[in-house]
């Protein structure tokens, strides 16, 4: 995208060096020279951090552009150019441009994604990525009032030949990397996108896939496509099983009864099931957290691991408005989805919420332990969990 605007990009990699103003500081300043352009995207966890990266290279003569999911929250101080929503070559192009201190950019329900990501950047890392991510569309419909891509409310479909063209560097950097996780946020709600996937891969059958997806979008037709396409697990938006928690924060779950129907169809077309559980949404009570336990009991044959969160309202979620007031913790540092609660909670403390959240980690480790337990040798509990796709 970075040479598609005239552009030369360059990956400066930091993951070596302390989370240290200074350190860092020293680190771009001898990559880079003045009039320079730093793009940066912050977490939660390394937000103060960044901006005080920024107003240094600034302040050093370099352009720093700031995006992602923390940029509603980015002073026009904090960075030359803050950029919203979804970086095209356009947007990108009117953010290096210099002529406005603030780029947004929502991509039309008839765009597609024609860019290609240059992965010679990351020729380096051969032998040391696990897998790969791909994604055959950009966005969701799904409103969800705890996720940070509710935003998007459409779904952009990637070109077939840009879909083709990052494959075919995958083969050509990463020829031992046979793992891809795709990033579609909801596997199945793009049929185009499914069908575009299986039709890049017919003739590369040595890749497994995991995809994600929501209950909802759990068909017959779409479970024989992920195993057509070799899809050795999938993630699944369960969350809570307390249906009144879920219809609060605007997500429509099906019957647990079918829930469970719909996990054994997934096993018994081989295919392992991680199940995503969020805690600490703002309504939860003993009673959701109850439900969610049993639920995690009652379909432990079925599920083999979990994905375990303590909701965070990042900016870019719904919830971020009407909980903003109520934020209590604006440390960074501590907006962690394995800690304590940032923000107070309608019915119970934000210490009783962690320890639903803990509780549930425990009947996670139980029940992945006791999956573990049943595998004859060290040798097929590896195998197991690698075929998994974790």
């Amino acid at each position: 995208m970075v040479r598609k605007v005239g552009g030369t990009p360059v990956l400066d990699d930091l993951s070596g060096c302390p989370a240290d103003l200074e350190v860092c500081v020293r680190e771009l300043e001898d990559r880079t020279q003045r009039g320079d352009i730093l793009l940066l995207s912050p977490l939660a966890q390394n937000y103060d951090l960044t901006l005080e990266i920024s107003r240094r290279m600034m302040a050093g003569g370099r352009c720093t552009v700031i995006g992602g999911n923390m940029a509603p929250l980015v002073k026009s101080s904090d960075a030359t150019v803050v950029h919203h929503g979804q970086a095209t070559p356009e947007s990108l192009r009117r953010a290096l441009s210099g002529v406005a201190s603030e780029v947004e950019n929502h991509m039309d329900r008839r765009d597609t994604a024609g860019w290609i990501p240059d992965y010679n950047l990351l020729r380096e890392y051969d032998q040391k990525v696990p897998l790969l991510r791909l994604n055959a569309s950009h966005g969701c419909l799904f409103r969800c009032e705890f996720c940070g891509d509710a935003w998007s409310r459409k779904l952009v479909l990637v070109e077939p030949s840009a879909l083709e063209a990052e494959v075919q560097q995958f083969e050509d950097y990463f020829p031992d990397t046979r793992l891809i996780y795709i990033g579609d946020k909801t596997f199945g709600q793009s049929p185009d996108a499914v069908e575009l996937l299986l039709k890049v891969f017919a003739n590369r059958p040595q890749y497994r896939f995991i995809v994600q997806t929501h209950f909802l979008a759990l068909k017959d037709d779409l479970i024989e496509q992920m195993r057509a396409l070799g899809v050795v697990a999938v993630e699944i938006g369960f969350e809570s099983a307390s249906a009144e928690l879920l219809l609060q924060n605007r997500k429509v779950m099906k019957d647990v009864r079918e829930l469970r129907d719909r996990l054994r169809r997934l096993n018994d077309c081989g295919i392992k099931v991680v199940l995503n559980v969020l805690n600490g949404l703002p309504q939860e009570d003993g009673e959701a957290h109850r439900k969610t336990l049993d639920f995690m009991h009652q379909s432990s044959a079925e599920v083999s691991l979990f994905n375990l969160y303590n909701f965070v309202p990042y900016p870019l979620t719904p919830l971020y408005p009407q909980l903003k007031s109520r934020i209590v913790d604006w440390n960074f540092r501590n907006w962690r989805e394995d800690g304590l609660a940032v923000f107070e909670l309608d019915k119970i403390s934000r210490e009783e919420s962690f320890s639903f959240f803990l509780e549930k980690v425990d009947v996670a480790r139980e029940i992945v332990r006791n999956h573990l337990a049943l595998a004859s040798s060290p040798a097929e509990n590896y195998e197991a969990v690698v075929a998994g796709g974790v």
